[in-house]
């Protein structure tokens, strides 16, 4: 009776990894652990494909996508006085000589007079400096009096080309306003200021990008300075955006305790600047090595392994982890190409070879 309710008691469901484990008590291989598809698929065990690598991750840094150096031109106001009106708004398309804002400035007035006085000034210099060498050719004047009126003529045309350079921004002046003229063709990247600021002459108003390059700023670990060189390849994780470093300082910035780097992205895709994406810098693969997911290496007291599907089951085998991405690994060991490792169910044949 009593040998009976022990019967009853026992129980009728046994988990898959018991069962495995039993079947580990006589392995037909030492190397191999025998599993069963039937197992495998109770397990969840899923594989992947190894690979020969053709690049390695060097490291993962975070970046700002910032505009290509020299892609932004700014735009300030050569004058001070009061912003009007915006005429163009942040990411607007604008062609060279677009009005772009509306200043109100009593100094525009008082420099267009200044640069009517000068222009005067110059072409009464530049006659005197010809009237000068003739009488010096003709032996009336010393060589002196024509180096004075030549030198004086050059100061004042230095002059005279600095106020048409500040007018030059400049258009449409009437009723104590000027407007803002666009420098280059391109779109409104950026605006610093709103209608009714006060502003100082050659203020930055906005800047005006004027190419699609795009580039990303990251910090790299103190550990990877100097290791990383320009040239070297780069992709933002998570995408099939890639590029080039560009340049990578050898220098640690004692507030961050990281190096600046710089990379050029070749497609940019949709990304914006000022968008935060994660940079993996990249470099080309040493021989015999291979990619697996990262997923399926796994660490054993044996050392690094992936478990490779065999007919009969699931082989360890020994690798060396050379880098390690996001979603990848780059390793060194005895695979070959073609052959598939565990990357699901890794734990439990951890478990397993524990166990042995």
């Amino acid at each position: 009776m009593h040998f009976h309710a022990r019967t009853r008691a026992r129980p009728r469901f046994i988990p898959a990894l018991l069962l495995l484990s039993a079947s580990l008590c006589c392995p037909a291989s030492a190397e191999i652990l025998p599993v069963t598809p039937q197992q495998a698929q109770r397990l969840g065990i899923k594989t992947a494909p190894v690979w020969p690598a053709a690049t390695r991750s060097l490291v993962s840094v975070l970046g700002r996508v910032t505009p290509a150096p020299g892609a932004r031109t700014p735009v300030s106001a050569p004058f001070a006085g009061t912003l009007k009106a915006l005429v163009r708004l942040e990411g607007e398309a604008v062609r060279k000589g677009d009005v772009l804002a509306i200043i109100v400035s009593p100094d525009m007035h008082a420099a267009l007079a200044k640069l009517h006085g000068q222009e005067a000034r110059y072409r009464s210099a530049r006659a005197a400096s010809a009237r000068a060498k003739t009488l010096v050719t003709e032996g009336i004047a010393p060589a002196s009096r024509a180096e004075e009126a030549e030198a004086e003529t050059a100061a004042l045309a230095a002059e005279l080309a600095s106020l048409r350079s500040a007018t030059a921004r400049t258009g449409s002046v009437e009723g104590g306003e000027y407007h803002l003229l666009a420098p280059a063709a391109g779109r409104v990247a950026s605006i610093a200021v709103s209608p009714g600021d006060q502003l100082t002459a050659m203020q930055p108003v906005l800047s005006i990008q004027t190419g699609n390059a795009i580039w990303v700023e990251g910090a790299l670990p103190a550990a990877m300075a100097g290791r990383v060189t320009a040239g070297d390849g780069v992709q933002v994780e998570g995408s099939g955006v890639t590029g080039e470093v560009m340049a990578a300082g050898v220098s640690i910035d004692p507030r961050t305790r990281s190096a600046m780097i710089r990379a050029r992205l070749a497609n940019p895709g949709t990304l914006v600047s000022g968008q935060t994406v994660r940079l993996a810098i990249m470099r080309k693969a040493d021989a015999r090595s291979f990619t697996v997911p990262r997923n399926a290496v796994a660490q054993l007291r044996s050392g690094t392994a992936v478990f490779v599907a065999r007919n009969s089951g699931f082989e360890s085998v020994a690798v060396r982890v050379l880098a390690r991405g996001a979603d990848a690994a780059t390793v060194a060991g005895q695979l070959r190409t073609g052959d598939r490792v565990a990357v699901t169910g890794v734990s439990e044949l951890k478990s397993i070879v524990a166990g042995k």
